[in-house]
C-alpha cells in the first residue's frame, strides 16, 4: 500500500473519507514494479471549488512520483466520493501502462533471443541423406 498524503482546500475531511482514499488511491500500488513500490510517494488534494460551474464543484487532484516519472490525475466532479473514484481508474491505467513498460524489459530480450533461435536452441545433427530412387 502506497502512503499517501492527504490535503484538503475549503472543507474539512473526515476520518471516513480518509481511509476511503487510503484504500482506493494506496491500494494502487499493486499496479507498480515491485522494485520501485518503496521509493513511491503520492500526494491527494481534495478541493471544494465553488467558484467553478455547480457540475465540477469537487475537484480531486493525485500527484504520484515514481522514478524518474510524475504521474498526474484530476478530476472534478459533483461528488468528492466519485471524484475520488474517477482519479483512481485514470491512475490504474497509467501505472499498468508504467509496470508493463518497465517490468517486461528483461523478459523481451530473452523472448526476442528464443525467438531467433540464438539461446537454448538445440543442436540438431544433419541426418545422412538417404537414396530414395530404390537403387
Amino acid at each position: 500500500m502506497m502512503k499517501c498524503e492527504i490535503t484538503s482546500r475549503n472543507f474539512e475531511i473526515d476520518a471516513k473519507m480518509h481511509d476511503y482514499v487510503d484504500e482506493k488511491i494506496g491500494g494502487l500500488g499493486k499496479y507498480l514494479p515491485r522494485k520501485v513500490r518503496e521509493t513511491v510517494s503520492c500526494d491527494v488534494i481534495l478541493e471544494d471549488d465553488v467558484s467553478g460551474r455547480e457540475d465540477n464543484r469537487f475537484v480531486c487532484e493525485v500527484v504520484i512520483k515514481v522514478q524518474g516519472t510524475t504521474m498526474v490525475s484530476r478530476e472534478g466532479t459533483v461528488s468528492v466520493y466519485a471524484a475520488i473514484d474517477i482519479v483512481a481508474a485514470k491512475l490504474r491505467s497509467q501505472l499498468a501502462t508504467y509496470k508493463n513498460k518497465k517490468a517486461l524489459e528483461p523478459r523481451r530480450g530473452r523472448m526476442l533471443s528464443q525467438w531467433l533461435g540464438r539461446r537454448n536452441a538445440p543442436m540438431v545433427e544433419p541426418e545422412a541423406s538417404k537414396d530414395v530412387s530404390g537403387e
